[in-house]
């Protein structure tokens, strides 16, 4: 029987990397009202790495171990470096490399290069109606360009995984529109709950409880200005800068343990306590990661508990 007083072993990486995000921008041609990021089409102004920067990260972080990497934004597809990126990353022999676009503006160049590197898609559908996605990304006609190349995407054999995010807006259609991606060829689907994180939170205050806890492990975010935290989502707890530092140098570091021990205990330790079932560690190819779930992350769906 599992009691509080026990001790958790928590499941914290002061070394190695499995997972990477490289947000290739900020910027965004759609501007959702939820949007963790606060993303739009005039965001990027701090978007300082250069694709050099991108390709020896990408260098480094395979020289450490790390084999799945997932290019995200703002829009990546905003990157016209993107296709560069890909064939580089399939050229150092990544098992896992994945794209997380809103597939407004996907090339039929782009959708060649995803088939023939074997690389993923992973793409956000608000409603299985226009008027209502169309309100969430504020962008009429967002629904039709991404319903399209969704459809091309299927068609082509390249793998595709969509998430329905339930909020205010949609809440009453996430069942019919998760069914309805079904329909399309999609069989990878999944739904979460909004984070109140970036614009879909009521504060300026970060909280950290919104965390899924599965960046207490080894995963890592780089964004656009070069600044590392523990994931997509936990932005507000910048653990240093990769043009200050090297990746390696902070995976080592004090802080990045601490922050990641701060997660854990924020967020999988309250879980482990209340709900005692059968133990599940998230990670790239479970709930939280790109294989599975509706997005870079899925809170929701992410446990790390104990046997009762």
């Amino acid at each position: 029987m599992f009691h509080a007083e026990q001790t958790l072993q928590p499941r914290i990486e002061r070394a190695g990397l499995e997972f990477l995000w490289l947000e290739l921008t900020n910027r965004c041609n759609l501007q959702c009202v939820h949007c963790y990021a606060e993303s739009g089409p005039r965001t990027g102004i701090c978007d300082t790495l250069a694709t050099q920067d991108y390709i020896s990260l990408l260098d480094e972080a395979y020289d450490i171990g790390c084999r799945s990497v997932q290019f995200i934004g703002g829009e990546p597809t905003l990157n016209r470096d993107l296709g560069r990126l890909v064939i580089h990353t399939a050229g150092r022999g990544f098992d896992l490399i994945e794209v997380f676009t809103n597939l407004t503006r996907l090339s039929d160049q782009l959708i060649t290069l995803f088939k023939e590197h074997r690389v993923q898609v992973a793409t956000s559908v608000y409603a299985n109606a226009a008027g209502i996605h169309d309100r969430i990304t504020t962008v009429p006609g967002s629904f039709a360009r991404t319903m399209a190349n969704l459809k091309k995407l299927v068609s082509l054999g390249v793998p595709v995984r969509a998430g329905v995010i339930s909020m205010e807006e949609n809440q009453h259609v996430i069942d019919e529109t998760m069914a309805f991606l079904r329909g399309l060829g999609l069989w990878n689907v999944g739904s979460d709950t909004q984070r109140k994180i970036g614009r879909g939170a009521a504060s300026t205050e970060a909280d950290m409880s919104e965390l899924c806890g599965a960046c207490a492990g080894a995963k890592l975010c780089v964004g656009p200005d070069g600044l590392v935290s523990p994931c997509i989502m936990s932005k507000a707890w910048s653990v240093g800068s990769i043009q200050k530092t090297s990746l390696g140098e902070l995976l080592q570091s004090d802080q990045l343990h601490r922050t990641r021990e701060a997660i854990y205990k924020c967020t999988v330790e309250p879980t482990a306590l209340n709900l005692p079932c059968t133990p599940q560690v998230c990670g790239p190819y479970d709930s939280c990661g790109p294989s599975r779930g509706p997005g870079p992350c899925a809170p929701s769906g992410c446990r790390i508990c104990y046997p009762g």
